[in-house]
């Protein structure tokens, strides 16, 4: 039995094919000639059989396993905005909260990660985001939406409703007051960047002149 996973090209040479059916050259050959594989001709007068019809005949003959089960994953993640927080476990009591929280922990996967909300070029995020697009994710566990991102936390929401995930908000309340300092720090965190972009400007300006 084969996936159409395990068909990478376009086309199919017939010894390609004739792998795949477990048949000599020459029968395909005569599958052709028959009308039962649709083969094309090259300038060259090759035979070529696309993907899709080479699917096709598998299929038709229980050959092929369309419909491949994936088992999506349920992630969770966590981030705090200093090292500071994560040498004194916030990280890590963060992480456990959620799992706690969570009534099926199978197949879960954990990203946790130091780094301003503000930041957008995080590693965990961007594993997260890849692995949503890559449909191998069902749900995502934050304890609040601005873990995700500071800004463009419902641009981040939609683009995953569509691949169908659900980002799912349990609120640690204990940890509320934690969660006001980290937006102090990265609104400082912004201010310090703006400034030393501001800074640049005009040192370049001043050499130019």
């Amino acid at each position: 039995m084969y996936q159409e996973k395990d068909f990478t090209k376009e086309f199919y040479k017939p010894k390609d094919v004739a792998q795949v059916l477990g048949v000599s050259v020459r029968t395909v050959q005569n599958y052709d000639k028959q009308g039962l594989l649709s083969f094309e001709r090259t300038e060259k007068d090759r035979r070529l059989i696309k993907k899709q019809d080479l699917l096709n005949y598998l299929d038709s003959k229980h050959m092929l396993c369309r419909n491949e089960i994936i088992h999506k994953k349920s992630v969770i993640y966590a981030r705090v905005s200093s090292h500071e927080q994560k040498s004194k476990g916030d990280l890590d009591r963060q992480a456990l909260f959620l799992i706690s929280s969570i009534s099926n922990r199978d197949n879960i996967e954990i990203l946790q990660e130091v780094g301003s909300g503000l930041n957008d070029k995080r590693p965990e995020l961007l594993k997260l985001i890849e692995m949503v697009m890559d449909d191998q994710v069902e749900y995502i566990y934050i304890t609040y939406k601005d873990r995700l991102t500071r800004f463009g936390y419902n641009y981040l929401e939609q683009i995953f409703r569509q691949k169908g995930v659900e980002i799912i908000v349990i609120t640690d309340v204990s940890k509320k007051k934690s969660v006001e300092e980290e937006l102090v720090e990265d609104m400082m965190a912004l201010i310090a960047s703006f400034s030393g972009k501001l800074y640049g400007l005009r040192s370049n300006k001043n050499r130019r002149e």
